[in-house]
Order: C-alpha cells, then structure tokens, then sequence
C-alpha cells in the first residue's frame, strides 16, 4: 500500500514462471452533496429497515427451528409417541410452507406453535430420562454443603483468614 492507498499486489509461480499483478486503487467518486442525501434517505427509511431486518430475523429463526426440530425427531423417535411425531411433523411442514410463502403473519403464528411444542416435547423427553424415586418425583440432588451421599457435612472448626506472601 502506497501513501495514495493504493493497494498493488504481485503473484510470480515460479515453477511456471507466470506471474500476474492486480491494483486497486481507492476512487470514491461521491461528492458531499450524494453523501449527505444518502444519509436522510437512510435515516428516512430507518423504521422500514428495522421491520424488513425483524422479519428476516424471524424467518430465520423459524427455518432454523424446523431443521433443529426435524434433527431433534429423527434422533429421539423413540422416546417420542406417534401422536407427538405426527402432531411435531405437521407443524414443521407448516413452518416450512411459511417460510416458503414469506407471510410474516403465518411465520410469526408458525413460530408461536413451534416454540410451544418444542418446549412441550422437551419437557415430556426429560421427564422420561429422569427416574423417579420412591416418591414419584425425580431424584433431587445434594446441595453444595452435602457430601456424596446427600447426608449435610460437618462444619467442623473452620478458620476463615487471609495472608500475603513476602519475600525474604
């Protein structure tokens, strides 16, 4: 890069002996006038913009769900009833199919049944990997002030203290 930003790049192969040589050279050929209606456009459509980018966002966010979700089904069929494979495929069809459409109304709903049946099937997924104990509930687990056995440790005589090291 040269006092002027020019950029000058050289590429020599030096099995074949070619080379080659590529220059670029920074020519912004705005005046103040462009720059400064460019801004008040953009400020102008800022409301415009902030919408489109949630919209995007949100159709993303539902095409990426539908992938997880699918992902998520096919790995834990098993441990899923038929009703909550067939209920979680209909939804992500029907996500896919608005996503496809690109209505913002019918991805926003699409999204709303999908969060809720994916936080539904999480829940009933958990529950069956998590035993039960004797009472019906899952097994709790000790505290911070419990040893291995859930049974509380002894306090004994701590000393709490703070010292600083010197050199000698």
């Amino acid at each position: 890069i040269d006092a002027n930003g020019i950029l000058s790049v050289h590429a020599k192969d030096v099995a074949t002996g070619k080379d080659q040589k590529i220059t670029i050279t920074a020519n912004s050929g705005l005046q103040d006038s462009d720059i400064e209606r460019m801004v008040k456009e953009a400020q102008e459509h800022e409301a415009e913009d902030k919408e489109r980018r949630e919209q995007v966002e949100r159709r993303n966010k539902l095409d990426t769900m539908c992938y997880q979700l699918e992902k998520t089904m096919t790995e834990s069929k098993d441990k899923l009833q038929a009703s909550d494979v067939e209920s979680l495929e209909s939804l992500i069809k029907e996500g896919r199919a608005a996503v496809e459409k690109q209505d913002d109304a019918q991805i926003k709903e699409a999204l709303e049944k999908l969060e809720k049946e994916a936080h539904r099937l999480a829940s009933v997924m958990y529950q069956a990997a998590a035993p039960p104990d004797a009472d019906g509930n899952g097994a709790a687990e000790p505290g911070p002030d419990a040893d291995a056995n859930g049974a509380k440790k002894k306090d004994g005589n701590v000393i709490d203290a703070e010292f600083e090291e010197t050199s000698t």
